[in-house]
């Protein structure tokens, strides 16, 4: 049965309010989960996400910096103070694509390195966004193609458009000379494994009255060990494509075929309890008890 989270304005609120409704389930898991994030932008509260990093530093897992960076590297982009536009000088716009180059270029040379980390031994989902599918350099740079599609549209006049979705799984099926008509591609229909990475498969972008939004698709969602990082993630890529394109920032959206509380991994019902009284008493306001359409 589907779950619809009502909206929430920062990942903080939308993060606990996510994993408050999955752990209420007698199993402490959801199929067919939809959570929002209606201001991608604001902070997130900096004591929540110190309960979820001492969570998972306590069980030897990565801290929500690194798994945010998996999807977006934001130490590596120094942003312009300013967002492209039709009218832009061909000079500022430079610094802009320099900035981006910058980005890929720097990654994709640090890949062989992150590599050598058993998680990231399939590559990681930037990397299947910069050089698709993923595992070395002179693969298929599906956002800076998604950009300048966007761009490409914005100069005809177009501020509604939906046909920017990224592969982020699988070993290929994009085509060199055609992957502007398709979207930032995660999965593959030749990917046979079931439970492990990547566990994000699609990213789409929509632009509607120039407010640029992003969804992304989870088949299997973990809670803890990834939700929160993912998120934040997930914020700072939209951030980006968005200044590169000029557009204005629209919600988050995350759709997870199968979400996961993870009793198993942090101390059982009592252990998940535990973390989400830690992140509400954190949590500025506190968060409202979720409202949910099953």
């Amino acid at each position: 049965m589907s779950t619809f989270i009502q909206p929430h304005e920062t990942i903080s609120d939308a993060w606990i309010a996510l994993l408050d409704v999955v752990q209420a389930d007698a199993s402490g898991t959801l199929t067919n989960v939809m959570v929002t994030v209606a201001d991608p932008l604001s902070a997130d509260d900096a004591q929540v996400r110190a309960s979820v990093d001492d969570t998972l530093v306590g069980k030897g897992r990565w801290g929500v910096g690194t798994v945010a960076s998996t999807i977006f590297p934001e130490a590596l982009y120094t942003p312009p103070s300013f967002s492209w536009s039709p009218d832009l000088p061909p000079e500022k716009a430079r610094e802009l694509d320099e900035a981006a180059k910058s980005l890929y270029t720097e990654y994709i040379e640090m890949l062989p390195e992150l590599k050598m980390f058993r998680d990231n031994r399939q590559g990681t989902y930037f990397s299947r966004m910069v050089t698709f599918p993923g595992k070395e350099s002179g693969g298929v740079n599906q956002l800076a193609d998604r950009i300048h599609y966007l761009r490409k549209a914005r100069l005809a006049g177009q501020r509604t458009h939906n046909a920017d979705d990224m592969t982020v799984s699988g070993d290929g099926e994009i085509d060199q000379d055609e992957n502007l008509a398709f979207g930032l591609q995660e999965y593959a229909s030749t990917d046979r494994r079931q439970i492990s990475f990547p566990c994000l498969v699609h990213i789409d972008f929509t632009l509607v009255n120039g407010m640029l939004s992003l969804t992304a698709i989870y088949r299997h969602w973990y809670l803890v060990t990834r939700g929160y990082g993912n998120l934040v993630g997930l914020a700072r890529l939209l951030a980006f494509v968005a200044q590169q394109t000029g557009s204005e920032v629209g919600e988050l959206v995350v759709i997870a075929g199968y979400a996961n509380a993870e009793r198993k991994t942090y101390g059982g019902k009592r252990g998940i309890d535990s973390l989400l009284a830690k992140a509400r008493l954190a949590s500025q306001p506190s968060v409202a008890a979720a409202t949910v359409a099953s």
